[in-house]
């Protein structure tokens, strides 16, 4: 079984990409993102989190304090690497365990990921897939999706790495750029799908 990376900036409609996969093709999609926000219930993460940053993040019910902590890394790039050298390893721990439960004929497994390379994880997959997408449209989809400004959106975009950088990395590109209902932007986007999963299973 091969391990599939999947990243793109925020907006880039990777999530919404990973379903397809999923419901088309029945590949299994890790949702780390969605697991490193569970890491911080972790008592041992809590406690190292507190230890370098603060007990101030503590909140009365002794979980962390997200929003405050995405504060004090927000833009601080030296603390935004010691939050991750803190979560990833427990990210990755997870995926492993997870990858253990799937079915061994299954081609392969997809790990969803918005900082993917910056993270560093890349090497940990036989492949890396890009979701391309151009600012204006990923603005805007955040801008319906989050109800952010869009000043915010775009100061938290050029805190990622560029589009150009990300995708001379990957192994595969889908370009996202429809504007169109979610079901019409599926039948645009299914013909790349389905090229890319056909080079996967044929990889060696």
């Amino acid at each position: 079984m091969k391990h599939i990376g999947i990243t793109g900036r925020m907006g880039s409609g990777k999530s919404f990409i990973s379903r397809i996969f999923q419901e088309t093709f029945g590949i299994p999609v890790f949702d780390s993102d969605k697991e490193a926000k569970a890491c911080y219930r972790e008592a041992h993460i809590r406690d190292e989190v507190c230890r370098v940053f603060g007990n101030f993040l503590l909140l009365p019910d002794k979980q962390l304090d997200l929003k405050a902590l995405g504060k004090l890394v927000f833009a601080q790039p030296e603390k935004t690497e010691a939050l991750n050298r803190i979560v990833h390893p427990e990210v990755m721990r997870r995926y492993r365990r997870w990858n253990e439960n799937k079915r061994q004929d299954c081609p392969y497994t997809l790990f969803e990921s918005a900082i993917l390379f910056e993270s560093h994880l890349d090497t940990q997959f036989d492949a890396i897939i890009y979701v391309h997408c151009p600012e204006h449209i990923s603005v805007e989809r955040v801008r319906q999706r989050n109800g952010w400004s869009e000043e915010d959106i775009r100061l938290r975009l050029q805190l990622q790495q560029s589009q150009a950088t990300d995708c001379d990395k990957a192994d595969f590109r889908i370009e996202h750029d429809s504007t169109a209902s979610l079901e019409s932007g599926r039948e645009r986007l299914l013909p790349q799908i389905r090229e890319i999963h056909r080079r996967i299973i044929s990889m060696p």
